[in-house]
């Protein structure tokens, strides 16, 4: 086995194409216990982390084919597929028709009564547009969620519920920031008059699974842009960028993975 360093975009569905191995045989590898179990390291095989260190199988110099002169050589490589799973909360959208702009061939698609999009792609596909026609569209970052555990996985799922705002960056400096965002996302889920909402936009990552994206409306949660002068209770997150267990699994709840 040799060790792969995880860039962002990667998934294993998608390394395990690119390099030819079986993905639950790697997962499971005694190598990757660390990766599946330790830490910061993510738990799930489709929301890895940049810098993560998985183990792969020895690569063996690729196999050349030779070409004929003054003949037509053709190739076929075809990739296996992955479903995509993104739920859009809006009413308006359940219910509704859809096209996959990086898919022209997927016909006949339609959100369910929960407004959640599901379709086949190509492990290959990084980015898939979902468009209505009422013109909205939403851009799914495959494979580009971090683990909810990261500074940049609590910014990226708060991002997508709409408790920070779809232009402004992640900035790990800006703890402020993610600790009202996650105050306010508290606030929603323990207050029964004001359920969790979700507005995704067209500039948020998802996942491969998830998930892994309209813009804010008046139903959406009040941004939060610095910290507040009164005291507040706790947010889960620590001065060093740590979340705890309850606000990761609070993180999870809302967004889904």
């Amino acid at each position: 086995m040799q060790p792969y360093v995880i860039k962002q975009g990667d998934h294993l569905a998608l390394l395990a194409y690119k390099f030819g191995f079986d993905a639950d045989t790697v997962w499971n590898d005694p190598k990757n216990a660390q990766l599946r179990q330790a830490g910061h390291l993510s738990k799930d095989p489709n929301i890895l982390y940049p810098t993560d260190m998985l183990y792969i199988p020895d690569q063996k110099p690729p196999v050349m084919t030779p070409l004929t002169t003054g003949a037509t050589n053709t190739f076929v490589s075809t990739a296996p597929t992955t479903n995509i799973t993104l739920q859009i909360s809006e009413p308006t959208f359940a219910s509704q028709a859809y096209t996959v702009q990086e898919l022209p061939g997927l016909t006949g698609l339609t959100t369910d009564a929960n407004g959640t999009v599901t379709f086949s792609a190509p492990v290959t596909l990084a980015t898939a547009t979902i468009l209505f026609e009422t013109g909205a569209n939403f851009v799914c970052h495959i494979g580009n969620l971090d683990p909810v555990d990261t500074l940049s996985g609590v910014f990226q799922r708060l991002q997508c519920l709409a408790y920070i705002d779809a232009e402004i960056t992640f900035d790990s400096s800006d703890l402020g920031l993610l600790r009202g965002a996650l105050r306010a996302l508290r606030a929603a889920q323990t207050d029964v008059d004001s359920p969790i909402a979700v507005a995704p936009t067209d500039s948020n990552p998802a996942s491969p699974v998830s998930t892994d994206d309209t813009s804010q409306d008046d139903s959406s949660p009040a941004i939060p842009t610095s910290e507040p002068s009164e005291p507040l209770p706790d947010d889960g997150l620590a001065d060093d960028g740590t979340v705890n267990e309850e606000t990761s699994n609070l993180l999870v709840t809302a967004y889904g993975c």
